[in-house]
């Protein structure tokens, strides 16, 4: 297992603030969503107040991502932040029922366009590190990933996306070191084929290095259509 080093731990406790609205079935139910303009191709909140004829972001035309799109529920700030923080590093208990919930209605109404009648991907949770794992005994998205295929009647797979024990813990790095912190950290078992339509479900995105080396992963290994999930979006 790989060292944890005191620059590591810095960043994590960084991530330990007092969290003022926890989490619960209740509070994630009156989480606000998103409403603004999102690129079409990684859903990158634009700000813009309006949602229609949005391009796509500037990174995605220079440098178009491995999956087909991504889109994210909630913007990562406020109560959002501090309900996620506290079920990854304060151990509250996680209503993996309600969020998939939020996600689900959002899957059939706002974003009815991009997901046909008849698509059935099956649900691949990112993974987290071992020792992650260790610490806390779970896997956030994984558990939001099981509830939201049983909601959705959509195939669950958590093992098909595996991730290695190195790099560091993403939070607290800066953008430009996330791609290259994530570079490899994702595979495919041997003599596994992914799946041709996959729902990749994680929690927060935030540079996107986490989807694109994950989507590479899969795509590598045989992935057809990828679709990224998220719970909530970094503003930028």
């Amino acid at each position: 297992m790989a060292a944890v080093s005191l620059a590591d731990l810095g960043c994590l406790t960084s991530l330990f603030p007092s969290l003022p609205c926890g989490i619960s079935a209740e509070s994630v139910r009156n989480w606000p969503v998103y409403g603004g303009g999102e690129c079409p191709r990684c859903g990158a909140f634009t700000g813009c107040v309006t949602a229609l004829d949005v391009p796509a972001c500037g990174r995605c035309c220079g440098d178009p991502p491995p999956f087909d799109f991504a889109r994210s529920l909630f913007a990562y700030e406020g109560c959002v932040r501090d309900g996620i923080c506290a079920v990854k590093y304060a151990r509250q208990t996680v209503p993996a029922k309600a969020v998939a919930e939020r996600l689900l209605e959002a899957v059939s109404g706002k974003w009815g366009d991009r997901f046909p009648a008849g698509f059935r991907p099956v649900v691949v949770p990112v993974p987290i590190r071992p020792f992650k794992y260790f610490q806390r005994g779970f896997n956030f998205p994984a558990l939001v990933g099981r509830a939201f295929s049983a909601l959705a009647g959509w195939p669950f797979e958590p093992a098909v996306l595996r991730r290695g024990r190195g790099n560091r813990p993403q939070a607290g790095l800066r953008l430009a070191e996330r791609g290259e912190n994530v570079r490899g950290g994702f595979g495919v078992p041997p003599r596994l084929r992914p799946p041709p339509e996959i729902l990749l479900l994680d929690d927060v995105y935030t540079s996107g290095a986490t989807a694109r080396a994950c989507s590479l992963a899969l795509k590598t290994a045989g992935a057809g259509n990828i679709v990224v999930l998220t719970v909530a979006r970094t503003v930028l």
